[in-house]
């Protein structure tokens, strides 16, 4: 298997330092939450662990061997989409219709998963930190991800047992962010209101994803820019936050809404009253 990190162009270099049970519901409801906060909703790549370069390098591995040319503009387009939607792009920037997106992924997923395999996870400054914060305040947490479940898998298996109450992948939604289905999807494992959780973004299809299904969306900006949107808070770091500062958070967001909605009567976001 090529090492993608190996295998970039030197002038690319880089050197990145479980189902819900039937009754997993039934005991979040029961477990106190500080502040009510019902749970933290978790992007992957590019928020809980830096693994957007590992990507990027396989992209800059595949893509001369297809006969394409590739650069950082490209790359960058497809931070945080659905893999299917960047295997389309990766085809349509390189003239190749005969190749399938899926099979474009499929080359690029393999590079990636044998990476998270066999070195170390380059985890986001602060994440493991929050995760085990939000652990012991019990504040159930979901990872819900663009990346398919082959990798999410991998990932999980190197946290400690616990973090993730339970999980979303790619490859187990119909509309893939920035459409909020799978956000909604985990809050629906979860047995939760997604009005009631923060969701952590890195990306403008995440955010999106996360605004739409209702939810306070805490964005924490890595390769790309994130544009505004209403109910959003921006932190420069996840060191910066414990399970009571998201909390708080979610408490001020709330208030805002209230008086948002006291204003123009009605909510503006999708999935606030889908449970």
């Amino acid at each position: 298997m090529t090492d993608p990190v190996a295998d970039a162009p030197a002038d690319q270099a880089f050197s990145p330092d479980t189902v819900t049970s039937p009754d997993t519901a039934t005991l979040i409801e029961e477990t106190p939450r500080p502040g009510g906060l019902a749970a933290a909703l978790w992007d992957f790549d590019g928020t809980l662990a830096d693994t957007e370069p590992i990507w990027i390098a396989a992209e800059y591995e595949l893509i001369p061997r297809l006969g394409g040319e590739w650069n950082d503009h490209h790359a960058h387009q497809l931070v945080g989409n659905d893999l299917i939607d960047s295997g389309t792009y990766i085809a349509q920037v390189i003239g190749r219709d005969d190749l399938s997106p899926a099979w474009i992924v499929e080359q690029l997923l393999q590079q990636v998963v044998e990476y998270c395999r066999t070195n170390p996870i380059p985890w986001r400054p602060g994440a493991v930190e929050l995760l085990e914060s939000l652990r012991l305040a019990g504040v159930p947490c979901a990872l819900v991800s663009a990346s398919y479940r082959e990798l999410l898998d991998v990932i999980i298996g190197r946290l400690p047992e616990g973090s993730f109450v339970t999980s979303v992948a790619g490859d187990e939604v119909t509309r893939g962010k920035p459409d909020p289905e799978p956000y909604l999807l985990a809050c629906e494992k979860l047995g939760v209101r997604p009005q009631d959780c923060v969701v952590l973004e890195d990306s403008p299809p995440g955010s999106r994803s996360g605004h739409d299904a209702g939810a306070t969306v805490v964005v924490i900006e890595n390769f790309v820019p994130v544009p505004e949107l209403p109910n959003q808070i921006r932190v420069r770091s996840l060191e910066e936050l414990d399970a009571t500062s998201l909390a708080e958070l979610v408490a001020r967001s709330a208030s805002d809404r209230a008086d948002t909605k006291g204003d123009s009567g009605e909510v503006d976001r999708r999935g606030a009253d889908a449970f």
